[in-house]
């Protein structure tokens, strides 16, 4: 997947005039494995911190699996 396609003076300047403005977002790449070690990592820490809360409905044995369902 390479670059998307860049836009012409003409279309910026419409989107411009439109209200619009570019911006660039940068996200992690899930197939990096020290992107997923760390989106574990992060996970645990976040289910963690809501057992420490009381907080269980979330957290139960399958809900792991609920996001597997399509």
């Amino acid at each position: 997947m390479g670059r998307p396609r860049e836009l012409s003076q003409e279309e910026r300047d419409d989107l411009l005039r439109r209200g619009y403005r570019p911006i660039e977002i940068w996200v992690p790449d899930m197939s990096s494995d020290a992107s997923r070690k760390e989106a574990a990592r992060q996970t645990k820490a976040a289910v963690e911190a809501d057992r420490r809360a009381g907080i269980e409905e979330l957290n139960g044995e399958d809900s792991a699996d609920d996001w597997d369902q399509p």
